[in-house]
């Protein structure tokens, strides 16, 4: 039997595992990797100029026949031609962060993309599911990129979060180690957890993970 949650479900993927979509580092290569093993990679496309963006999902989606999403930082400055092509690319999910999730959500979802944003407090996570987010990710100040103002750590907001919103929550910040992962499904609640360096620094394999799922009594193909 294989792990499955609201969010693996969500996706179509197997494990509730996300690779975030880091600036000058997750192309298709890295992403395309992860959907393959399981998880769900993404795209990011903070640092790429629509032509290359475009190249990236088309490598992408050639190398996996697995879900594969791309994020959207929303004050990037061509952002209406980064959704176009999202949209014109039939990519299924998509994570916007940065910005305003009532701007684009919309049209994303009319053409049946699946929208998640990031949020660094339970106010701006209520705000993602009144925009209508299919789910939020609760960014702990430990992560890179834009942190909130509020400087809360990943173990106080992951829980805040969950109770505040009835739509899943995914952790993120400071999963670095195989025992943060499981802490933020358990003791966090989140129902998946976005991670960087699982992937990017080589410290954990999804080998790794699989096999402390499975010392945890979860079973994994």
């Amino acid at each position: 039997m294989e792990f499955t949650n609201s969010i693996t479900s969500l996706f179509g993927i197997h494990y509730p595992i996300i690779q975030a979509g880091m600036v000058w580092t997750s192309g298709w290569r890295l992403a395309s990797a992860v959907s393959n093993a399981g998880g769900l990679g993404l795209i990011g496309s903070g640092s790429m100029y629509p032509d290359v963006l475009r190249a990236h999902i088309r490598k992408g989606k050639a190398a996996t026949n697995h879900p594969l999403g791309v994020n959207i930082p929303l004050m990037y400055p061509d952002i209406e031609k980064h959704i176009d092509i999202v949209i014109e690319e039939k990519v299924p999910v998509v994570f916007t962060s940065a910005g305003n999730p009532e701007t684009w959500t919309g049209v994303l979802k009319e053409k049946g993309i699946k929208v998640v944003h990031v949020v660094s407090s339970s106010r701006f996570a209520r705000k993602a599911e009144m925009a209508g987010c299919d789910a939020v990710v609760a960014e702990g100040f430990e992560a890179g990129g834009h942190n909130g103002r509020e400087e809360t750590t990943s173990m106080v907001l992951i829980p805040a979060v969950v109770d505040a919103v009835q739509i899943p929550v995914i952790a993120s910040g400071g999963a670095g180690r195989l025992e943060h992962f499981y802490d933020a499904l358990s003791t966090g609640g989140a129902s998946a957890v976005l991670a960087a360096s699982l992937f990017h620094y080589g410290e954990l394999s999804i080998v790794q993970v699989k096999d402390y799922l499975r010392s945890r009594g979860v079973e994994v193909r």
